[in-house]
């Protein structure tokens, strides 16, 4: 007989899984990072599957997101959903309007992708944190 898990029992469960998915994702990309310097001499097909063992554990990571997001409340959903879009919004325009600065010669350095990234990731934080004061406000 299967007993069903609740909620806090199953948050942890998926926690749990998102921490390993998203930690062999880091290792995966780490090694496809420093692998052909480091370890592999630049062969190409080293290289190549590696990539490919990355671009398969960054799926399995993404579908780790969505079953992590499917087992939150509703209120926890909304705000992590909400989050996510203010996050999509501050890359495309920030994104952009940094690309511009470099491109228009207001910036003399390079927009690269680890910029983006932690911008990214400030916003998503700062974003379920206000969102969480927000709709949570008075819960304690």
């Amino acid at each position: 007989m299967k007993t069903e898990l609740n909620l806090k029992q199953r948050q942890i469960k998926n926690t749990s899984y998102l921490v390993k998915c998203t930690l062999i994702w880091l290792l995966t990309l780490a090694l496809c990072s420093f692998g052909p310097t480091l370890i592999w001499d630049r062969a190409e097909i080293i290289s190549g599957f590696f990539i490919v063992v990355n671009v398969i554990a960054g799926i399995v990571m993404i579908l780790a997101n969505k079953r992590y997001l499917q087992g939150m409340d509703e209120l926890m959903q909304k705000i992590h959903l909400s989050a996510m879009g203010f996050t999509l919004g501050a890359i495309l325009v920030g994104g952009l309007a940094y690309t511009n600065l470099q491109l228009s010669g207001l910036i003399d350095f390079k927009a690269q992708i680890p910029d983006l990234m932690f911008l990214m990731g400030a916003v998503y934080l700062i974003s379920v944190y206000v969102l969480n004061k927000h709709y949570c406000a008075g819960d304690d």
